[in-house]
């Protein structure tokens, strides 16, 4: 499956150190790995699926959410960006 829009970040201390990268989407298989590609600049990392999105003010017009790691090697300058997810269903 692949989906494009808004994402946003979550505030996470995993990943710095291991290199690892975690995201929340509602649509991918959890546990499964994500393609997760900032539109803007180009930039691709594989990412964790933890578990979905809460269903909360926040999160709406939100597609994904990724871990503070995986937005810093996205390039993320903002807490929003667009983005390309591919994924297992």
């Amino acid at each position: 499956q692949s989906q494009s829009g808004n994402a946003a970040v979550f505030k996470s201390n995993s990943g710095w150190e291991d290199g690892r990268y975690y995201c929340l989407h509602n649509g991918a298989q959890q546990g499964s790995i994500a393609k997760i590609t900032n539109t803007t600049t180009g930039k691709v990392i594989y990412a964790k699926v933890l578990d979905v999105m809460p269903d909360i003010k926040q999160n709406a017009g939100v597609i994904l959410r990724v871990s503070s790691a995986a937005a810093d090697e996205l390039g993320i300058v903002d807490n929003k960006f667009f983005c390309t997810i591919e994924y297992v269903k």
